[in-house]
């Protein structure tokens, strides 16, 4: 192979790694706002049915959030 040649596979995979990199972010952080949407989702109807055991909409939706992010941070 040429120095050519090796400069452009290497750039390339360079631009190849950075897009992967960035895809891989992207997924990522569309996976943690549905969780986090669906979070409020079901802390909505958890209190609508009444499984709220005297808890208050928001703290039911931030021990939610707070075990979200827990995984998330030992996932990724």
């Amino acid at each position: 192979m040429t120095t050519l040649t090796q400069a452009l596979n290497t750039a390339t995979c360079r631009v190849c790694d950075a897009v992967a990199a960035w895809s891989k972010r992207a997924l990522h952080r569309i996976q943690y706002n549905r969780q986090m949407a669906a979070n409020r989702r079901v802390a909505a109807d958890l209190i609508h049915l009444g499984f709220h055991n005297q808890k208050e909409y928001n703290q039911i939706l931030t021990n939610m959030n707070d075990k979200t992010i827990n995984e998330y941070h030992t996932k990724f």
